[in-house]
């Protein structure tokens, strides 16, 4: 490799000579622009040498940050998981490309992504939501007079989509938050464009920090300019821990059960065992052995958007076995006899699964419609704010509160190591170091 200074105009440029294509033998040249003098074309000159020397040099490219990222995702997509390509994708269509896709790929340094996070922060949440925020006044009123026309809640979602390019990925469950959200007077407390939380950042982080070191491998950056960044502190994964306490727990279970709730049972596996709402509802009756009061995990069902699927657990130890307590088989047994019950109701036309937990025709159930359903619950029984996989990190943290060995909730939950347990769990931490420290000078005093 060489290179030249020269002039042309009034400006200075810095020519060099790259290796010979292989496949043509044609001469292999870049230009390097942006110098006033002489003097700094050779400085200039100088210094592209010696990152040529050092292994750091990238040829000059126009791509910008969105087209790296359009080629990064295709180059991924058949070695991840598709949830964890769907979340990839969402998260740097709204939270880098949006912002900073027109951006150089090679302009791109710490700087510009510590601005990224700081505006991620302040208002990065992107709108509108499923909840129906952010959406035009146009929307709500056209949506009103569809309502008004005799429109069903699908049909009006389906004409927004076509008649309102903001309305294109409206759902109907959307158009129903929206709809009633148009109904409540106004709050003035309310942050227009909120900002995300440090975690979601951090993730956004994680995601940019991958796939710019795929750049550095690829050649397209000399070095990886997230190594330098300053994502959020405080943003790690135990910060968004909320769990229930046992009285909270029982009181839920309790009007569940009162009220003869069809996923009753659902709720209790997932209280007593800690699994995963895909776990549970991936579960099938050959899975589990009442009679011992075990089960096994080897398939989960899993939701990306509105597509449902099955798939396998997500690491090697999340292949597990997990043993049931007395109540739990009660309650399964209770529920298979209404399930075998149901299915003689429904005859010829059921589609059989195999699952436990499953709609009265055999279908599965929606993961996320589980999850809505339960919130729903909380909010009728008036209880703490808590989500469905809340109630795996409630299992955990009782368990860990009466002195269950970490490593005993590591396997339990399919941790693949104990440094995940009790990283995720170290809230738990104070209150057993006092514990400890009472107990051992209870030994000496």
């Amino acid at each position: 490799m060489r290179g030249s200074v020269v002039k042309k105009g009034t400006r200075w440029y810095v020519k060099i000579e790259l290796d010979p294509d292989p496949a043509t033998g044609k001469r292999h040249q870049k230009w390097h622009s942006g110098f006033n003098t002489k003097r700094e074309a050779e400085r200039g000159r100088i210094d592209l040498l010696s990152k040529f020397d050092r292994g750091e040099y990238v040829e000059p490219s126009q791509q910008t940050v969105a087209d790296f990222f359009t080629d990064w995702l295709k180059a991924i997509e058949p070695t991840v998981r598709e949830s964890t390509f769907d979340s990839y994708s969402r998260n740097v269509k709204n939270h880098v490309v949006a912002h900073i896709g027109a951006v150089k790929l090679t302009k791109v340094d710490a700087g510009v992504l510590n601005t990224l996070y700081a505006h991620l922060l302040t208002a990065g949440r992107c709108l509108p939501s499923r909840t129906g925020k952010g959406y035009s006044p146009a929307v709500v009123e056209r949506a009103t007079e569809l309502r008004g026309e005799g429109f069903t809640l699908q049909a009006t979602a389906e004409r927004l989509r076509v008649e309102l390019p903001e309305a294109e990925h409206i759902t109907k469950d959307t158009l129903a938050s929206l709809l009633r959200r148009a109904k409540q007077p106004p709050t003035t407390s309310a942050r227009r464009r909120p900002g995300l939380d440090k975690r979601t950042v951090n993730y956004v982080h994680t995601i940019i920090h991958r796939a710019f070191k795929d750049a550095v491998r690829w050649g397209r950056l000399a070095r990886n300019p997230a190594d330098a960044a300053n994502p959020p502190k405080g943003g790690q994964k135990s910060d968004g821990i909320h769990a229930w306490d046992a009285p909270t727990l029982r009181s839920f279970l309790a009007e569940s059960a009162r009220e003869d709730e069809r996923l009753h049972p659902l709720w209790v596996l997932l209280a007593t065992t800690g699994m995963r709402r895909g776990e549970a509802l991936g579960l099938r009756w050959s899975d589990l052995d009442l009679d011992a009061g075990r089960l096994r995990v080897v398939q989960t069902l899993t939701q990306t958007r509105s597509k449902v699927k099955y798939g396998e657990p997500k690491t090697l130890s999340g292949r597990r076995p997990i043993a049931l307590d007395k109540a739990t088989v009660a309650v399964l047994r209770e529920h298979r006899k209404r399930m075998l019950e149901e299915r003689m109701l429904i005859g010829s036309s059921f589609d059989d699964h195999g699952l436990v937990f499953q709609k009265p025709e055999g279908q599965w159930l929606k993961p996320d419609a589980v999850s809505a359903t339960f919130l729903r619950r909380v909010t009728k029984y008036d209880l703490p704010y808590l989500s469905l996989h809340g109630l795996r990190h409630t299992w955990a943290t009782l368990a860990l509160e009466r002195g269950i060995h970490p490593r005993v909730v590591q396997e339990r939950f399919g941790h693949s190591t104990i440094s995940i347990t009790l990283g995720m769990y170290s809230h738990v931490g104070p209150t057993l170091h006092d514990e400890a420290a009472a107990t051992v000078a209870n030994l000496l005093f």
